[in-house]
């Protein structure tokens, strides 16, 4: 009788189930190969969306920066048409020589300009 049993235990252990159970450990490891690879995927998703999102961020914060400069200019555009409109010449003309001499450099005649050759 224990001839028997020992012969059912030798039985089990087959060639057969050992190549059964070596694929089950290869497909184990590349179970686990996969789901790390894919929680990389994701982690390294989430990283570049969160630096999209910042660079966008960035970009919308310039352009409203953009938007209130222009929004300003249109103002003192409109106030400078009002005035050509009502034949205010002194404002108009105020204007204009503010944009000869902040923009353009320009000085009136008798006026000595000081350059300041130190940076300050």
């Amino acid at each position: 009788m224990t001839k028997k049993i020992h012969q059912s235990v030798k039985a089990e252990k087959s060639p057969k189930t050992a190549k059964i159970r070596k694929p089950r450990k290869k497909l184990n490891w590349l179970l686990y190969i996969a789901v790390v690879a894919f929680v990389i995927y994701i982690a390294v998703t989430i990283v570049d969306q969160n630096v999209r999102i910042k660079n966008a961020k960035q970009e919308l914060a310039d352009l409203d920066d953009t938007i209130s400069l222009q929004s300003i200019k249109i103002e003192e555009l409109k106030g400078v048409a009002d005035a050509v409109e009502k034949n205010d010449l002194d404002s108009y003309a105020d204007y204009i020589e503010r944009i000869a001499r902040e923009d353009l450099g320009y000085v009136k005649n008798g006026e000595v300009v000081y350059i300041n050759i130190a940076g300050d």
